[in-house]
């Protein structure tokens, strides 16, 4: 009975000492794991608050951002326009082609001289100086690359003499026709070709042609939206 009392005690003191030498064990797993934890949740909050930082530098940045790039794109787009326009010199937008016949008669006494000539000019019109003409660029965030011109109205740049033969001719030594004679009554008929023209619209007509063509060229630039108008 002493023995069997004995044994009772003894496997109650080792189970009093199996229990102690778990629990330390069992502290020191939850001591060395907290450590761990708290490395993973810093790190997390430090990203988090790098992520917030940079998305509040972005936001106040951005609008600068917008401003510098469109600015660039702008003056990129301006000097594209002006070179294109510079390169150009002169818009000649019309040309009026005529033929005329000139007659110059000199008579004294039983003495005559005629003469007949046959002549062909061109008349070009446009724009003599295509540096006057006034551009602006659109840099509106997120819309149509647009651009508005405003152009000088077109004038005469021309009118030249292409062709010119005798049709028929009679001299006389008493009553010459000299050539200054027939060069300054083709000039007269000429300028007069070119006052009628005018007085019938010529001019408009360029000016038309004028928008038409300085229109096709921004479309060529790239623009989205051409607005051209007449100062």
């Amino acid at each position: 009975m002493e023995k069997k009392k004995e044994d009772t005690e003894e496997k109650s003191l080792l189970k009093r000492a199996e229990k102690l030498r778990n629990k330390p064990a069992a502290k020191n797993a939850s001591a060395a794991s907290h450590p761990i934890l708290t490395k993973v949740a810093l790190r997390i909050v430090t990203i988090i608050t790098l992520t917030l930082v940079a998305a509040f530098v972005l936001m106040i940045m951005l609008p600068n951002l917008k401003q510098t790039f469109f600015s660039q794109k702008k003056e990129i787009h301006e000097a594209m326009v002006t070179q294109q326009l510079l390169n150009a010199q002169e818009l000649i937008t019309q040309k009026y082609r005529y033929s005329d016949v000139i007659t110059l008669k000199k008579s004294i006494m039983f003495s005559k001289s005629y003469s007949i000539v046959k002549f062909t000019g061109i008349i070009r019109a446009g724009i003599g100086d295509v540096s006057q003409i006034k551009f602006k660029i659109s840099d509106s965030y997120g819309g149509k690359k647009s651009i508005r011109l405003k152009l000088p109205k077109s004038e005469i740049l021309g009118n030249e003499i292409v062709d010119q033969s005798v049709f028929d001719e009679k001299r006389s030594v008493f009553v010459p026709i000299t050539t200054q004679e027939i060069f300054d009554e083709i000039d007269l008929v000429r300028n007069n070709i070119a006052e009628e023209i005018v007085g019938e619209g010529f001019l408009n007509e360029t000016d038309s042609s004028a928008k038409k063509t300085i229109t096709q060229m921004m479309y060529a630039l790239g623009f989205e939206a051409v607005e051209v108008s007449l100062e």
